[in-house]
C-alpha cells in the first residue's frame, strides 16, 4: 500500500482528497478503525450506514431488502449463530421466491387461477416449496446414505435428466392436462435451483458439511439475486470470520464495497442513463443493432461509438449488481472475494473472463471445467486443456442458460426456444476459441517488451474482443442472428 510519505500534495493533510482516500481504503488494517469497530457504537454505525445505503440500491428490490436486513440484524446480535440466521432466512426466501424469471410467475399465475382454486397462488408457493424441499433433502441425504448408489455417484447428472424428462413432457403433454401443471411447476422449482443444490450436494460430501438442514437453507441464500450461486456452503464456511477482529474488518470491507458499488451506480445513472443514452441519444446496442441492420444511416464512427459506450455501461451495471451482493455477504460476516474485480486491467482474454464474470466462472469449472479436466486426455496436456475449457466455456455456458430458460420451452414453444440461442451459440463458440488461444497460443509480455507491448496493445486486444462479443451475448430471440451478423459485419466495412 502506497505510504503517506509518497502522496505528492501543497494541501494540507486534513484537506487532501488523496489521504482521505487512502486512509478510507486501509480502514479494515487500521487497528485503532477495527478496535472501534468491535464496540457496541461502531457496530451500530457500521450496520446503521450499511443496510441504510443499500435501502437506496434500485438492484435490491423492497421484500428483498427487508430479509437482507432482517438477515444481517440476525448476525450481528447472534454472531455465533450466523450460519444458522442466513440458513433459515434463505429457507423462507426460497419458499417465498422460488422461481427465477418474472415471465415463469406471470405464466404460473396463469397456469394456478386455471385450477379454478380460491388459495392464491402465492400460497401456494409455500406448499409446493415444501415439497422440493423434502426431494433436495433425500438428495443430499443419498450422498451419505447411498441408498441409491447410482443417483449418490452422478447426482447431477440425475437432475439433469429429470429436468429433461420433465421439460420433455411440458412439451408433449396438453396444457390442460393435469400432468402438463405437474411437470411444468416440478421443472420451474428444479430448474431455478438447479445449481444451488448441484453446489449443496457436492459439498454435502466434505467432512465439515453443515448439517443437512442448515444445506437446504443454500437453496436460496439471501444474497442470491439471479441464477447463479455464489459457491456453496463449504466455501462461505472457508470465508467465514473466525474471531471479533477477522469480523469487524470483513464488514469494514463490506462497507467500503457498498459505497463503491453506489458511486458506480450514480456513473450507471447519470453518465449512461441520462447523459450518454439519454440526453445525447445515443442508442443501445440492443436498439441498434435492428436498426442499423434494417438501413439505418448511421456513421461508421457511431456504430463504433454505440458499441463502446453499451459494453461500459453494461459494465458498469454488472458491477454495481454483483457488488452489492458481495458486499452483503461480507457485512454477514464472510470476506469471499468480490465478484469483480479491474477487468479492464486484463492483459489476456482468460483473465478478463476471471476478472469480469468471477462467480460465474467458478460455477462453469466446478461442474464443468473440473470434472473433464479430471477424466479426459491426461497424457496430452494441451489437448486436456482446450477440452477441459471447451465443455466450461462452450457446452456448459450454453447448457447453463438452457436449464435456466427450460420452463420457457412451455411458454414460447421449444422450437423458439432452440431458435432463440443461435446467437448466443455463436457467442460462446467465440468465446471459446478466444480462451483456448488466450490459454495455449497468446504469446505473454513483459516489462522488458515496453510499455505499449506490455500494457497497451495486450488489454486493447482484450477489450476489442469482449466488446465485439457482446453483440451476440443475448437469446431472448428480440433481435434475430442475422440482424447481428449485419451488425458485426458492418463495423468492418463489410455490408452483408
Amino acid at each position: 500500500m502506497t505510504s503517506l510519505d509518497a502522496i505528492p500534495s501543497t494541501l494540507p493533510g486534513t484537506l487532501n482528497p488523496l489521504v482521505w482516500r487512502h486512509k478510507w481504503l486501509g480502514m479494515d488494517k487500521n487497528e485503532s478503525v477495527l478496535q472501534w469497530a468491535q464496540t457496541i457504537r461502531g457496530q451500530l454505525v457500521l450496520h446503521a450506514g450499511f443496510i441504510g445505503l443499500l435501502m437506496f440500491m434500485p438492484v435490491v428490490r423492497d421484500k428483498h431488502f427487508i430479509l437482507i436486513a432482517f438477515s444481517l440484524l440476525l448476525c450481528a446480535v447472534f454472531p455465533a449463530r450466523r450460519m444458522l440466521a442466513l440458513t433459515g432466512v434463505g429457507a423462507v426466501y426460497f419458499l417465498l421466491r422460488p422461481l427465477k424469471q418474472e415471465q415463469h410467475y406471470t405464466f404460473f399465475d396463469d397456469l394456478w387461477g386455471s385450477f379454478g382454486t380460491a388459495l392464491p397462488a402465492d400460497a401456494s408457493f409455500i406448499g409446493f416449496g415444501l415439497i422440493f424441499i423434502v426431494f433436495a433433502y433425500a438428495m443430499i441425504r443419498n450422498q451419505t446414505s447411498r441408498k441409491i448408489g447410482v443417483i449418490a455417484k452422478h447426482p447431477v447428472w440425475f437432475m439433469l435428466l429429470l429436468g429433461v424428462c420433465l421439460s420433455a413432457l411440458t412439451i408433449l403433454a396438453p396444457q390442460t392436462h393435469p400432468l402438463f401443471a405437474a411437470s411444468w411447476i416440478s421443472l420451474s422449482y428444479l430448474s431455478g435451483s438447479f445449481f444451488f443444490l448441484g453446489y449443496i450436494i457436492l459439498d454435502s460430501r466434505s467432512k465439515t458439511a453443515l448439517p443437512s438442514y442448515q444445506q437446504l437453507g443454500f437453496l436460496r441464500p439471501i444474497w442470491a439475486y439471479g441464477v447463479v450461486p455464489l459457491k456453496g456452503p463449504a466455501f462461505f464456511r472457508k470465508f467465514e470470520a473466525k474471531n471479533s477482529t477477522e469480523l469487524a474488518a470483513t464488514r469494514l470491507k463490506a462497507l467500503k464495497l457498498l459505497v463503491w458499488a453506489a458511486i458506480l451506480g450514480c456513473i450507471s445513472e447519470f453518465l449512461f442513463t441520462r447523459t450518454l443514452f439519454g440526453f445525447l441519444e445515443i442508442p443501445h446496442l440492443e436498439a441498434a443493432i435492428p436498426a442499423i441492420s434494417g438501413g439505418a444511416d448511421t456513421p461508421f464512427a457511431s456504430r463504433w461509438l454505440i458499441l463502446a459506450v453499451t459494453f461500459l455501461a453494461e459494465l458498469v451495471a454488472f458491477a454495481v449488481s454483483i457488488h452489492v451482493f458481495v458486499a452483503v455477504i461480507r457485512m454477514a460476516g464472510f470476506g469471499v472475494p468480490r465478484g469483480m474485480a479491474n477487468p479492464l486491467s486484463s492483459r489476456t482474454m482468460s483473465e478478463f473472463w476471471s476478472r469480469y464474470l468471477f462467480y460465474f466462472k467458478e460455477l462453469l469449472a466446478d461442474f464443468f471445467f473440473y470434472p473433464t479436466f479430471q477424466r479426459f486426455f491426461k497424457n496430452h496436456p494441451r489437448l486436456r486443456l482446450a477440452f477441459a475449457t471447451f465443455m466450461a466455456a462452450f457446452v456448459g455456458n450454453i447448457l447453463f442458460d438452457l436449464i435456466s430458460d427450460s420452463p420457457g420451452f412451455a411458454i414460447i414453444g421449444f422450437l423458439e426456444t432452440i431458435q432463440n440461442f443461435y446467437s448466443y451459440v455463436i457467442y460462446a463458440g467465440a468465446l471459446t476459441v478466444g480462451l483456448i488461444w488466450s490459454q495455449l497460443g497468446q504469446r505473454r509480455t513483459t516489462a522488458k517488451d515496453g510499455w505499449i507491448r506490455h500494457d497497451v496493445v495486450p488489454r486493447v486486444q482484450v477489450i476489442l474482443f469482449f466488446a465485439l462479443l457482446q453483440i451476440f451475448d443475448n437469446h431472448d430471440g428480440l433481435v434475430p442472428v442475422g440482424d447481428r451478423i449485419s451488425f458485426f459485419s458492418s463495423l468492418f466495412g463489410v455490408t452483408l
